[in-house]
């Protein structure tokens, strides 16, 4: 990810690739969408899902034992075409040459509503999850995206405006299930195969394959009640969110926007029962309603800016703009014109857009666009927002506040500070300033000097974006302590891709 000159073919497709978008790749995803749906609601009305899942898991077992019949060779990987993830990072696939293991496992096996918990499928959507589940009941942690799957979350990255109270996505994990390199099947959780459950967060499938995670669930109310609080500074901004993420009181969401140096918004919600007269109802799913982070900053300039929105639809108010990546792909999208009468068709599906590229077009949004994710300790956040704007020429940014919890035993992510809060600064499909002057802008140069900042001031770079780091950089932002014993205990060395090689863009 070097400066190039970008062919001028890719670079028009790029510039005006809303000319198909909107009329070919909009209507197909909707069209997904909804069979999506409708296959969704019909499988919970069959039944045989469990039968089902077991036999998928035995013949995942057959697979695996037959690359260890014919001597191994080959690194195993699930078989998921690398245009369904949602990482951003390189522009080959480290599938090429791989043993292909299908994994479609993406059902609900199971709730327990006596112990709080349910079954799922790892390659099971939020989407899905959060339909089926029982009215009344929430997961801790519901990452803001409808397509990120399960096993993506717990052993690539997953947090949201509630990881404060909750920590991350995989702390909220009771128990999973894990296919090993021998074709065993174990189940791991906080007494059983421990060292194995602590070390899959953030493995990036490379211990072994997920075949079903059991997640606790918490009651939870239809409502949640939002404020808004605008704010100046960066200084300024941290000191909200600390006040907001920490002690007894704190709510049950917090989220951060940096718009500019001049113009931050933290917005704070509570559960609620029902919308009372101390806020606007705003239904903010709904297809006409203004992309939310453009929404947040128009509220947050009214004096009286509380409201109050659906739980569903605030756990996924990013998704019709995919944060503000449709800007790139629909820049009417959202004015009133578009969301009016076409809004409905939004967001357009990430696996449709990503099998559509082409592969100049794919390299040119790796070199020219940012996407980069990180955990920085709460003090050093005036300081990652000016990096992130020197390094990256932008000025919106993405934050919230996450207490880590993995201490004892220490996982690949462990806090250093006292009192375990870190702030996700996420710089999500944005183009650099130089980019949009049509100026030369060296993408690796920027990353590596966002990953030196890191290092120097105990950053955690998140698993799925580009990584510049050495092999040496990378185990030292990183404890590997526990990560490599269970690698080697559990057969995977020899036979799944090491987590550096996976996520490394070397």
């Amino acid at each position: 990810m070097s400066r190039t000159t970008v062919p001028r073919s890719a670079q028009w497709l790029a510039d005006h690739r809303w000319l198909y978008v909107v009329p070919v790749l909009l209507p197909l995803s909707k069209a997904y969408a909804l069979a999506e749906a409708l296959t969704s609601r019909l499988r919970r009305r069959r039944t045989g899902v469990v039968r089902r899942h077991q036999w998928r898991v035995a013949h995942m077992q057959a697979r695996v034992r037959e690359r260890e019949r014919h001597g191994g060779g080959a690194l195993i990987s699930t078989a998921r075409p690398p245009w369904r993830s949602m990482a951003h990072s390189r522009e080959t696939s480290y599938k090429d040459g791989a043993f292909l293991v299908p994994a479609q496992l993406d059902d609900i096996l199971g709730v327990d509503m006596d112990r709080g918990t349910v079954t799922v499928g790892p390659a099971i959507t939020m989407g899905r999850l959060m339909a089926g589940l029982p009215r009344g009941w929430t997961l801790p942690v519901v990452p803001e995206l409808e397509d990120l799957t399960v096993g993506g979350l717990l052993m690539g990255y997953g947090i949201e405006t509630s990881s404060h109270r909750h920590g991350l996505f995989a702390d909220n994990v009771a128990s999973c299930e894990v296919l090993l390199a021998d074709g065993e099947v174990v189940t791991a959780d906080r007494t059983h195969h421990a060292d194995l459950f602590h070390a899959l967060p953030w493995s990036r499938g490379t211990l072994g394959l997920l075949t079903s995670v059991q997640l606790r669930m918490v009651p939870a109310a239809p409502w949640v009640r939002l404020t808004h609080h605008r704010l100046g500074s960066a200084s300024a901004l941290t000191e909200c969110i600390e006040a907001y993420s920490s002690g007894p009181g704190a709510p049950d969401f917090v989220e951060g926007f940096h718009f500019s140096p001049a113009e931050s918004v933290v917005v704070t919600g509570t559960f609620a029962d029902r919308p009372r007269g101390d806020g606007a109802v705003n239904r903010i799913g709904r297809w006409y309603k203004p992309w939310y982070h453009e929404h947040v900053r128009t509220q947050s300039r009214r004096q009286h800016n509380a409201e109050y929105v659906p739980l569903r639809a605030y756990y996924f108010r990013h998704s019709r703009s995919i944060y503000w990546a449709a800007e790139m792909l629909v820049p009417s999208g959202n004015h009133p014109l578009f969301r009016y009468p076409l809004g409905w068709l939004m967001p357009p599906k990430v696996a449709f857009l990503k099998r559509t590229e082409t592969p100049g077009i794919r390299r040119m949004y790796l070199r020219n666009t940012v996407t980069q994710e990180a955990l920085v300790p709460l003090r050093t956040l005036p300081e990652a927002i000016g990096t992130c704007r020197e390094a990256f020429h932008v000025d919106r940014m993405w934050l919230c506040p996450v207490t880590l919890r993995r201490t004892e035993p220490p996982g690949l992510v462990s806090p250093a500070t006292e009192d375990g809060l870190y702030v996700d600064v996420a710089v999500v499909f944005e183009t650099p300033e130089p980019v949009r002057r049509g100026r030369p802008w060296d993408a690796r140069q920027a990353v590596r000097a966002f990953e030196t900042w890191l290092l120097d001031h105990g950053g955690f770079q998140v698993p799925y974006v580009a990584s510049h780091l050495t092999r040496e950089e990378f185990w030292s932002m990183f404890d590997g302590r526990a990560y490599h014993a269970a690698r080697k205990k559990y057969g995977a060395e020899g036979a799944f891709l090491s987590l550096y090689d996976k996520v490394s863009c070397h």
